[in-house]
């Protein structure tokens, strides 16, 4: 993969070389998604213009070769305790810390055409069904591996709103993953059984991969949580706004609903990504690390979920601090421009 970043950085494309293409809506909002998560990364993960050229030029998503850049996701591990435990020691897991005391073990095993998938440990939250699993193949699936399949609730299509994976090699033809199915995102439930469908893993470095038939049937119940109904003023500014609309309490994390309102022409006109984001902290001084969940809306108003980890067990009162950020798709070099909106308190009950 060095080699590949190196080979990037080596060609020589003048931005001027590109037309500039029509940009759907669905593409804007996997944009708005994928900037989130990159500025949320290490300072220490910098893009050069070779590699953002390249991109363009070769059709890989800025997302991909991120992902693709990290090295081994762990060493040569004899025994795997907890999968959870292991993502959750690792940077981009951090709002994993904890989990590993409620998830539940697990012991699905499904052998298809030569490899093993075996599903670990699950935990539900109410709003997301997070699932581990190991799995052994005399394929190489490359350092970070993709995988193809379905995900439903109760056998019903289109039950959830997504589903994200994340498979990491820690040894020889062998790999961890973890799985996230989220409900629609004003959805919760107590208990529920997933259908987990694997019909192909793959190396996305070459294509390579197995295809085959894994099929995991998984009964969960939710941790205990509190939901609280926010009812506090909106921040707004220059006709952008934020207001929260719901906290749900769990044992191991705060999830958060709230609705972003983007009502400015001028920016609109300057502008082809604005989205928002939710600092926290707490009367503390506690500052809270965050997965964005997804989001979805039109005619300028969208609703979005997201994940604080575990609170303070002392904290009275949360402080979130929207952000706005400003983008242009046709100009990969400028900068992201932000602008801060007031804060928004909120009083914990719980």
């Amino acid at each position: 993969m060095k080699k590949l970043f190196n080979h990037f950085n080596e060609i020589d494309i003048s931005v001027h070389e590109f037309d500039k293409v029509e940009v759907s809506e669905f593409e804007k909002a996997q944009y708005k998604k994928d900037l989130r998560e990159q500025i949320k990364k290490n300072s220490s993960q910098k893009w050069t213009k070779g590699i953002a050229a390249a991109c363009l030029a070769i059709g890989i998503g800025a997302t991909s070769l991120v992902e693709l850049s990290y090295t081994t996701f762990a060493q040569e591990i004899p025994f795997i305790n907890s999968i959870f435990k292991l993502f959750s020691e690792k940077e981009y897991g951090t709002t994993l810390v904890g989990y590993d005391r409620f998830a539940e073990a697990e012991n699905m095993t499904v052998e298809s055409n030569g490899t093993t998938i075996t599903i670990t440990e699950t935990l539900l939250d109410s709003k997301k069904l997070f699932v581990s699993y190991s799995i052994d193949t005399e394929k190489d699936l490359g350092p970070i591996a993709l995988i193809d399949g379905s995900f439903t609730l109760n056998g019903e299509q289109n039950s959830l709103f997504h589903a994200e994976h994340d498979i990491y090699k820690i040894a020889h033809n062998k790999y961890v993953g973890m799985t996230t199915a989220i409900l629609p995102l004003s959805h919760s439930i107590d208990e529920g059984t997933f259908q987990f469908n694997i019909r192909e893993l793959s190396n996305p470095e070459n294509g390579d991969g197995v295809q085959g038939e894994w099929d995991f049937e998984i009964y969960a119940e939710a941790s205990d949580t509190i939901v609280q109904t926010v009812e506090v003023p909106k921040s707004e500014k220059n006709d952008l706004n934020v207001e929260i609309n719901k906290i749900t309490y769990t044992p191991y994390s705060s999830i958060v609903n709230y609705k972003e309102g983007i009502h400015n022409e001028m920016l609109n006109n300057k502008y082809n990504v604005i989205y928002s984001e939710l600092l926290l902290k707490d009367d503390l001084g506690n500052t809270y690390k965050s997965k964005f969940n997804g989001g979805y809306g039109n005619s300028g108003v969208t609703d979005y979920m997201i994940t604080f980890g575990q609170l303070h067990p002392d904290a009275k009162t949360l402080i979130f601090t929207p952000v706005f950020h400003f983008k242009n798709l046709d100009n990969i070099y400028e900068s992201v421009e932000t602008m801060q909106l007031d804060d928004i308190i909120v009083e914990i009950e719980r």
